[in-house]
């Protein structure tokens, strides 16, 4: 299903009502099937989605393409995937038929997994370094579990903290591990065999604020979502504490980060916030769809997010995320040095009046792209609604195995 003309019409119309306001490019909803869950994108744009479902598979979704144009084959669920530099994909899961718990390696260009890595039990969700090496947690056993590129079984077990989530690894091949239970990330350097540092991301030492999702910006500073918090802990480049927090109400979960630096957090209750480069605070939210699973960043700028139970993913183009991103000051980048900044004083300005009366066409064109925006996600929704509705009645038909309600997602609330 597509509403790139709804938003399209929504573009127009800001154009033309207000020549000054930002413009709102057009979005799409993508159909991939089963239950899409994790998601990589490689240097092409192309667009790994991993199918949780049984029998599992990887969508293959080109850049700009409105369908699949094949599926990856992998004998079992999708719940962890890793793309390496060289375009080696990694595809985690449990294959009910072996009761093992695996890492698939799928080649570039190959139709399939060619070969797989036994793994400890458990929900992995996998990060890659630039040399190929692989990190997987372990969160039943508080390790990591190192794989060289090309090696059939890990190298070394890392000791981290309780219940490990998530794995970023940085341009220098430092990883880094969010402890859910622990409250705090994990640092291991390249080719490290132990944790160098481990970083309080919770506000409250000794009590955790489930953090969960990780990500590294091109400069090397850290973001953690803490999902019971409602924050983002920044953590800069180098840096043993957190240097401040953005509030992100919802749950956030996942996060990613462009290359200028902008943030995208994926929270529970359905939506995505955008945080401006250098920003303390969220400058955007957009509806993300029903259960959202995990994001991703397209070379273009552009941003993809599953939706589990919609079967589907939605395309965030560039334009629609730094729509309403205002231009910012020297003094406005410059990010706080301590936790929980205060409000930066306004200095007056001569030529305040003349820049009060050059502001209006723009804030109509955004309070107009608002009001358009919302009429198309509500498009949208009832659209949804709709087929929601059919499989609803199909639902109740079925022997309760079959039910699509019976399938287990990975929620965070299994994950921690």
């Amino acid at each position: 299903m597509r509403f790139s003309g709804v938003l399209a019409v929504a573009a127009v119309g800001g154009i033309l009502l207000v020549g000054a306001g930002p413009a709102i490019a057009s979005g799409d909803v993508v159909d991939v099937g089963g239950t899409p869950l994790c998601v990589v994108v490689d240097a092409d744009g192309t667009a790994y989605i991993g199918d949780y479902s049984w029998g599992g598979g990887v969508n293959v979704l080109p850049a700009g393409a409105n369908k699949p144009s094949r599926t990856l084959t992998t004998g079992y669920g999708a719940a962890g995937m890793a793309l390496s530099a060289d375009g080696t994909l990694y595809v985690e899961g449990w294959d009910s038929a072996k009761q093992q718990e695996k890492l698939g390696v799928i080649p570039k260009g190959s139709s399939g997994v060619t070969r797989t890595i036994a793994l400890t039990p458990g929900a992995h969700l996998i990060a890659a370094a630039p040399d190929g090496t692989v990190f997987v947690p372990n969160p039943d056993l508080g390790t990591v579990s190192v794989i060289p590129p090309g090696a059939d079984a890990p190298a070394r077990e890392i000791i981290v903290g309780v219940n490990p989530r998530e794995v970023a690894v940085a341009k220098d091949g430092t990883a880094y591990v969010t402890n859910q239970n622990d409250g705090t990330v994990s640092v291991i350097p390249a080719g490290a065999s132990r944790v160098s540092r481990t970083i309080q991301v919770s506000s409250t030492p000794g009590r955790t604020s489930d953090p969960h999702g990780i990500a590294v910006g091109p400069d090397g500073t850290v973001y953690v979502t803490n999902i019971t918090a409602n924050d983002v802990a920044v953590i800069k480049p180098g840096g043993a504490a957190v240097a401040y927090r953005v509030a992100v109400p919802g749950g956030p979960k996942e996060v990613a980060v462009g290359s200028d630096g902008a943030v995208y957090v994926l929270y529970m209750a359905n939506g995505l916030s955008v945080i401006r480069p250098g920003g303390t605070s969220v400058s955007l939210g957009l509806p993300a769809g029903q259960d959202p699973g995990h994001l991703a960043l397209e070379p273009d700028g552009s941003l993809i997010v599953t939706n589990t139970t919609a079967k589907s993913v939605a395309v965030f183009p560039s334009q629609v995320l730094h729509a309403f991103q205002p231009p910012q000051s020297t003094a406005q980048a410059a990010q706080p040095q301590g936790e929980n900044p205060g409000p930066t004083a306004q200095v007056p300005s001569d030529n305040a009046g003349a820049g009060f009366w050059s502001s209006i066409p723009a804030v109509l064109g955004v309070v107009v792209a608002a009001v358009l925006i919302g009429a198309a996600a509500l498009v949208l929704t009832a659209r949804r609604s709709n087929r929601l509705r059919a499989r609803e009645v199909l639902a109740s038909s079925l022997a309760p195995a079959e039910r699509p309600e019976e399938l287990r997602i990975l929620s965070d609330q299994e994950q921690g």
